[in-house]
């Protein structure tokens, strides 16, 4: 499995709205993808802060998404003059409900 992270400061006052575009512009393509096990959209208010993490099935899952995934996660962030990085991390171990 693939953990795919984003994390970002967009600031208190605009964290509903960065939420209200992803799921305008990124969460349809999530949800259509093969391979994508789950996905979380997490929020720090206070801190302004907001972190996206993805579990995928693997790399080729990820990389499959890619030509869609990409230019809508560039529209969002476009928006917000923002150009977060992505972290990609192998996942080793985890605990959920199958």
């Amino acid at each position: 499995m693939i953990a795919r992270t984003l994390t970002v400061d967009v600031g208190s006052d605009r964290l509903d709205d960065v939420v209200r575009s992803y799921r305008e512009l990124v969460r349809p393509i999530h949800e259509g993808a093969t391979g994508l096990l789950t996905h979380l959209v997490l929020i720090n208010r206070s801190a302004g802060r907001i972190a996206f993490v993805g579990v995928w099935e693997s790399d080729e899952s990820v990389s499959a998404v890619a030509d869609a995934l990409e230019p809508a996660r560039e529209r969002l962030w476009a928006s917000f003059g923002r150009a977060p990085g992505l972290d990609l991390f192998e996942v080793v171990d985890h605990i959920g409900v199958d």
